[in-house]
């Protein structure tokens, strides 16, 4: 199984897990590669540039290391989130600074034709500091529509992918006040969860994205500041783990038919989880602020996380893709 880490160190490094990450060749330099994504059918991983002159990079895999197939600019300042579209025609990016979205056509072999569309969101929220405008944070492909959760606004934002890849709007849909929404999740049943940044809780909205209430992210009162990052379905999706930048932590919720209950929580061994991955029976962690990953061992029979030892070290880890 190989893993892919992307850093804040400007750097991507490839391993292959057993009961360690071990180096899978030499590291790729490249500017700050904060988050991944890979293509549906080909070898190809892409990358965010998340730098003010933002530019989204892909990349050819092979056994024996990583080669740069080229970039193109965001559209965009500080580019941190991005995904594929199902029949790998299109990427999609988040420009966090600038607060826009963007596609871009993809080629037959993965790399870029042209950037077809780019949306500048507008609006604020309360946070003097973290909502003065818009901070598009996340994007998420269902079909032909494309979510994308502005932290800044406190809104998700839809859109339709044409055919030839301009993003039509299909409205917003409103967040508590303050939340700063960060990353979403699916569920089978139709249910979506938000990672809220700004407020540590987990939000809940229903199959047409309204609003359904908020739990807290942690089960630990933490001592300071606590910001949820991460968060992944179980791949039965009976259980969902949410990362905590503050509490170091993991919490695992139960997933059940009107709600979610919090009932586990476990420190990651590292520090300012930022991402993490579920990798066969392991969850992978990206400790971006103590340079390491680590590893939880999700228990075969309750699904819960344990452990907590590192497995590799990087500077400023930001993103783990299984691959």
């Amino acid at each position: 199984m190989r893993v892919l880490i992307g850093s804040y160190g400007d750097a991507i490094a490839a391993y292959t897990l057993a009961k360690t990450l071990e180096p899978a060749g030499p590291r790729v330099w490249t500017p700050a590669p904060s988050f991944l994504a890979v293509h549906p059918g080909l070898p190809i991983v892409y990358a965010v540039s998340e730098v003010d002159a933002g530019a989204v990079v892909a990349f050819q895999l092979a056994d024996d290391g990583i080669t740069t197939l080229g970039g193109v600019p965001s559209g965009g300042r500080k580019p941190c989130h991005l995904t594929v579209t199902a029949d790998g025609h299109y990427l999609v990016c988040a420009n966090y600074g600038s607060g826009s979205v963007a596609a871009f056509a993809l080629r037959a072999d993965g790399s870029f034709q042209w950037r077809t569309d780019l949306v500048q969101h507008g609006g604020h929220g309360p946070h003097p500091v973290r909502q003065t405008g818009p901070h598009c944070h996340h994007v998420s492909v269902d079909g032909d529509l494309v979510h994308v959760v502005d932290l800044g606004t406190d809104h998700i934002v839809h859109y339709g992918l044409s055919d030839d890849g301009r993003l039509e709007p299909r409205g917003a849909s409103p967040g508590p006040t303050g939340h700063g929404p960060r990353h979403l999740v699916s569920h089978p049943s139709g249910r979506h969860f938000v990672a809220d940044e700004l407020s540590s809780t987990l939000s809940t909205y229903d199959r047409e994205f309204r609003f359904l209430g908020a739990r807290p992210a942690t089960t630990v009162a933490p001592s300071g500041d606590n910001f949820p990052s991460e968060l992944l379905l179980s791949a039965d999706g009976r259980l969902l783990y949410l990362a905590n930048r503050g509490n170091n932590s993991i919490t695992t919720y139960a997933v059940e038919p009107g709600a979610v209950r919090p009932i586990d929580e476990v420190p990651t061994g590292g520090h300012w989880p930022r991402h993490m991955a579920i990798a066969g029976e392991t969850l992978l962690v990206a400790n971006q602020r103590s340079d390491s990953v680590t590893a939880l061992r999700l228990d075969s029979r309750t699904g819960l996380p344990r452990g907590g030892h590192v497995v590799a070290e990087i500077q400023a880890p930001a993103c783990i893709l299984v691959v």
